[in-house]
């Protein structure tokens, strides 16, 4: 794979440090997430640069294969070592990406169809028609090789004298310039919800939060966490002042619990929908003998 920046301050065949390292330690992660995304068998390709030549600055990349020893070990361990996508096609796929993501220029998308076996045609909204490999569409559609595509083409972000970036990759090629970089922002991530589900609980407030909208610390007798307030009756009264707390006071609720994955994980919301019970944290001590059977057995 090969990247060539163009512009005034790279054509004596050189680029600064501080510009040229954070995009190629971009590349670097991309193919590692299109090598996870894509589930090419075997360890996390290398990516190396081999050589640079005159001219417009020009970076060759070697995408190498695992060591001998990690093939070994994969063979040893009954891994796949045969697949659809190998080194050589995934870098053609990644070209493919950039070159998508600055034709989509985040449009949204209206439908998807296959054309031939290894092309789809994707319609945009607007009417546009784009003709691309379903593995770089499927590349696009991620996060975080996203945001692996946004840091590779920050050398061309301001006046820095680089106007351009070429990637090619076994006769596929693809050009970004200045005026394409707003294309490869990345997209607010589709949140997908996971479970949502209301259950009674017992609570003991550790911090209470007076502020509407805050939210209130509670502890389950396992753990602590964050909780919104949105029974309105409840969040009156304390704001009234006739609901009023003591150490070790506990509240007996219906709590909903939410978990949705998105850009950044796994994430859990919890709020307490209604309070059913205000339990006093007093605790008795067992003083009263247990009555005995009238039997006297």
């Amino acid at each position: 794979m090969t990247l060539r920046f163009e512009g005034e301050a790279v054509d004596a065949g050189s680029m600064d440090v501080r510009n040229l390292a954070p995009a190629l330690i971009a590349v670097a992660d991309a193919m590692r997430e299109a090598h996870q995304i894509l589930r090419v068998p075997g360890a996390s390709p290398q990516v190396q640069v081999r050589a640079t030549r005159p001219g417009s600055f020009i970076v060759d990349l070697l995408v190498a294969e695992p060591t001998l020893l990690q093939r070994a070990m994969e063979l040893l361990n009954s891994q796949e070592t045969t697949a659809g996508i190998n080194l050589e096609t995934l870098v053609v796929f990644v070209v493919g990406s950039v070159g998508l993501v600055r034709k989509l220029r985040n449009r949204k998308i209206a439908r998807t169809e296959p054309i031939t076996p290894g092309l789809i045609r994707i319609t945009l909204e607007d009417g546009t028609v784009i003709e691309t490999p379903p593995e770089s569409f499927q590349l696009v559609l991620d996060a975080a090789y996203r945001a692996s595509l946004r840091n590779m083409v920050e050398p061309l972000v301001g006046q820095n004298g680089v106007n351009a970036l070429v990637a090619s990759a076994d006769g596929t090629s693809e050009t970004v310039t200045g005026a394409d970089v707003t294309a490869f922002e990345v997209p607010p991530a589709v949140e997908e919800q996971l479970t949502d589900a209301i259950s009674e609980a017992v609570l003991r407030p550790v911090a209470v939060q007076f502020s509407e909208g805050l939210k209130w610390r509670f502890f389950d007798g396992e753990s602590t966490f964050y909780v919104t307030i949105e029974d309105t009756r409840f969040a009156e009264a304390v704001e009234q002042g006739t609901e009023r707390f003591a150490k070790n006071d506990m509240l007996r609720v219906r709590l909903r619990t939410r978990q949705t994955m998105g850009a950044n994980g796994l994430r859990t919301e919890r709020s307490i929908v209604e309070v059913l019970q205000h339990v006093a944290g007093a605790v008795q001590l067992d003083l009263f003998a247990q009555p005995t059977d009238s039997t006297g057995e």
